[in-house]
């Protein structure tokens, strides 16, 4: 978005892209797991949220291009996610299939479905509050944004405009 709060296409090449989404993706679990940081989970949306950024994309005249870009960085970015070490996701198999190979054994069944089920449960309970938040907002209900203020002994950036 320009100065004039026009939407505008900038093109960086793939690997920039996918260098973003991992810095992305790091500094957000970085600052909600900060006891120091404003962010909280609230702050994030979800898939309804979502679908109102394709909305609002849709509005303008670069919007069928500006949606494609969007949905390439969202499939990005979930890709990276999937690959977080979490044991329902692909990253916690490949963990598991690595602690496997280094045992010579499987790990035992009953420990494998408890931290399964408890994970499965933990993300699917993660997505239902992250909605619940996502309907609130666009139904009038607007929740606080996280501040983003400069660190003590720094002096805020100025943005041009």
């Amino acid at each position: 978005m320009d100065a004039y709060g026009k939407l505008s296409v900038v093109r960086p090449n793939p690997f920039e892209q996918i260098r973003a989404g991992m810095m992305s993706i790091f500094n957000t679990v970085g600052a909600i797991a900060s006891p120091k940081s404003d962010v909280r989970l609230q702050h994030m949306s979800g898939p309804v949220m979502m679908l109102r950024v394709y909305y609002v994309m849709f509005e303008n005249n670069q919007g069928w291009r500006m949606a494609l870009w969007f949905s390439v960085v969202l499939n990005v970015n979930l890709a990276l996610l999937n690959l977080l070490p979490i044991p329902v996701l692909d990253g916690g198999h490949i963990v598991l299939a690595i602690v496997e190979a280094v045992r010579r054994r499987p790990v035992n069944m009953r420990v494998l479905e408890v931290v399964q089920t408890a994970c499965a449960l933990l993300i699917i309970g993660f997505m239902v509050y992250i909605a619940f938040f996502d309907v609130q907002d666009l139904f009038g209900g607007k929740r606080e944004g996280p501040r983003f203020v400069p660190k003590k002994g720094q002096p805020a950036k100025s943005t041009p405009e």
